[in-house]
């Protein structure tokens, strides 16, 4: 038997629903919200750092990086990269040079390897001499946020002695600190005096790679006798890997001329002048060198961006004083007005 209520009690059993309504309401409406704003929150966090910078024309990006782009001037995916790089030759010589005469210059440059990046004077073979401190001079980011740099390289005369500035190395890197171990990759200008067995009027283009196996990390690509132009060279690494790790390819002057695979995609930057000095000599005056035209494949924006002050990493100078006559940095890094990046000028006086 159905049961009568009362007026009050109907009343009071429709305002209790109203409540229950209104907080079951308020309960979606919450559940809801919260993740809404903690997603924008989270966008907007993305879109400020990744809004740092400024970004490359296509029109540039297809005369100098046109291995990235298909015939339509379309980007290619990284798995497409890949797969291109895959099919590349894993060492290209350029301008007459053989491999024969490759193999002779890297030979000398992988015993004048263990002088790069040490802290103290050591014995050099067959010399009475031993090598100082290299003493270096450039520009560096150090956060792994990067796979790829495209630029300029203006070598001047990278003048050279027996008995002072033996032997330079203008150059770009991309690397990580691997579990204590420095890994990089890199592409660059070297000039040797005789004293170390090189010629003091030739240039050598080389390429290094400190995961390859003995003596092919460094490998010569050309020689050429005039520094005073911009030779321009690219490294990519692309972020999607292989059974063999990441692919990459490094290009000089628009030649694809060496591929190979790391352990990781995005690594620290830099471009850099390093100067070698026999013990208790003295660095000779080196004329005037420079970086310039820069831009960074990133891992925080999609699209391709000049290295300059725009950009939301920090660039750091490295000058390394360690003699008389050491080198000098023109800090803070300028923009030239014909430029959206960095010139980078390094020289001793």
């Amino acid at each position: 038997m159905p049961v009568k209520l009362i007026t009050g009690e109907k009343m009071n059993i429709k305002f209790g629903m109203q409540v229950l309504i209104l907080l079951l309401v308020m309960a979606l409406a919450g559940a809801i919200f919260v993740p809404v704003v903690s997603a924008e929150s989270e966008n907007n966090l993305n879109e400020n750092f990744s809004s740092g910078g400024d970004i490359v024309g296509i029109d540039t990006q297809l005369k100098r990086s046109p291995f990235l782009f298909d015939e339509e001037g379309n980007r290619l995916s990284d798995k497409e990269i890949s797969e291109m790089i895959e099919k590349m030759p894993e060492v290209t010589y350029l301008d007459g040079m053989t491999e024969t005469e490759s193999k002779k210059i890297s030979e000398r440059l992988t015993q004048l390897h263990q002088y790069r990046s040490i802290s103290e004077s050591m014995d050099k073979t067959n010399s009475l001499k031993t090598v100082q401190v290299q003493a270096d001079a450039g520009a560096r980011i150090d956060n792994y946020h990067y796979n790829g740099i495209n630029g300029n390289n203006h070598p001047g005369y990278l003048e050279v002695s027996s008995d002072g500035t033996i032997y330079h190395y203008f150059t770009s890197h991309i690397g990580q600190n691997i579990s204590g171990v420095d890994t990089w990759i890199e592409v660059g200008v070297t000039k040797q005096s005789p004293a170390v067995g090189g010629d003091p009027s030739e240039y050598t283009v080389y390429t290094y790679d400190s995961t390859a196996y003995g003596d092919e990390k460094y490998i010569a690509h050309r020689t050429f006798t005039s520094g005073f132009r911009d030779y321009n060279f690219e490294i990519y690494i692309s972020t999607s890997p292989t059974s063999e790790g990441y692919p990459y390819m490094i290009l000089w002057q628009g030649s694809e001329i060496r591929t190979g695979h790391l352990p990781f995609c995005y690594g620290d930057v830099d471009e850099n002048h390093e100067y070698f000095a026999f013990d208790g000599d003295t660095f000779n005056s080196v004329s005037e060198s420079y970086f310039c035209d820069s831009y960074l494949f990133t891992s925080y924006n999609s699209s391709t961006l000049w290295w300059n002050g725009n950009l939301p990493d920090a660039t750091k100078d490295h000058l390394t004083n360690c003699s008389a006559g050491a080198p000098q940095l023109n800090y803070p890094f300028s923009v030239p007005w014909w430029s959206e990046a960095y010139q980078v000028k390094s020289w001793i006086t």
